[in-house]
């Protein structure tokens, strides 16, 4: 038995633009993604027989079953690669918030895959892996990548950017969460939408510039659900006493704050007195 112990980060997006829809649905973007150091932990054993796979989670309500795209990450897999399946086990320990707009699910998926290719001495290489990912999971692409990105298409074309902000990020997700199909599908009712400047974002991120990235962030999703979900109104409109630069992650609802380091804590322990039914985190960029 092999036995693997890895992390599986979740990202931030620092602006949202929805450019239309695809022939077949999906939805065509032009966004940043970012990696930050919130993770979800998944302990992997390898019994190196035949067999199937094996979900566990430390959060009830996480399906363990076909549905589980860690379980669609090893059919997709094996079903490429025409190896024998193989008996393993995933122990999967839930950090990253669910609904969150995080993609907590993508990056246990993505993760996973690569796990998998390494075992098996890397049958797929990277854009092979991309390619698969990209048709189980939007997102997983960029975390088989993990690093800031300008995302394209629905998420798999990736341009690679260089970040060098020097601040802390400030998570708060509240008790609700968003369904990334809804959001979406509200898009079409949006009108006098509000669009993020993806090159001058590029450039902030270059020159340690917050304050050219934070003017310059907007989201089409967050501004759908402004539109459409009472909850997201009440919620919003509670940040917005503290700062009005909290900003929602893809389809939310975990919004984030880039702060200063000097008065990150201050602001992350008057939130955690202030919003006590959520989560709270203080993080960095990976």
């Amino acid at each position: 038995m092999i036995e693997k112990k890895i992390k599986a980060n979740a990202k931030i997006n620092l602006g949202l633009n929805i450019l239309g829809k695809t022939n077949n649905g999906y939805h065509e973007l032009d966004m940043i993604m970012a990696p930050i150091n919130l993770f979800d932990n998944l302990n992997i054993k390898f019994y190196q027989k035949k067999g199937n796979l094996i979900i566990k989670s430390n959060i009830k309500g996480v399906p363990l079953d076909k549905r589980n795209i860690i379980y669609k990450v090893y059919e997709a897999f094996y079903n490429e690669t025409s190896l024998q399946r193989e008996n393993i086990e995933v122990y999967l320990e839930k950090n990253i918030p669910f609904q969150a707009g995080l993609g907590g699910g993508s990056s246990d998926g993505a993760f996973f895959l690569k796990i998998l290719n390494e075992y098996h001495e890397f049958p797929l290489n990277l854009e092979q892996m991309i390619d698969l990912g990209k048709k189980i999971g939007a997102d997983i692409p960029f975390f088989i990548v993990n690093k800031t990105v300008r995302a394209k298409g629905i998420g798999e074309v990736l341009e690679k950017i260089e970040n060098n902000l020097d601040v802390k990020i400030i998570l708060i997700k509240p008790n609700f969460g968003i369904s990334t199909v809804e959001a979406y599908r509200g898009y079409s009712l949006l009108e006098n939408k509000k669009w993020a400047d993806i090159d001058k974002i590029i450039e902030g991120l270059k020159a340690n510039n917050p304050e050219k990235v934070i003017d310059n962030i907007e989201n089409h999703l967050q501004q759908t659900s402004l539109l459409l979900n009472e909850n997201v109104k009440t919620f919003e409109e509670r940040l917005n006493k503290i700062s009005k630069n909290f900003k929602m992650s893809g389809s939310g609802s975990c919004y984030y704050l880039i702060s200063d380091k000097e008065n990150s804590q201050q602001i992350y322990t008057s939130l955690r007195s202030e919003f006590t039914d959520c989560f709270i985190g203080l993080n960095d960029f990976i």
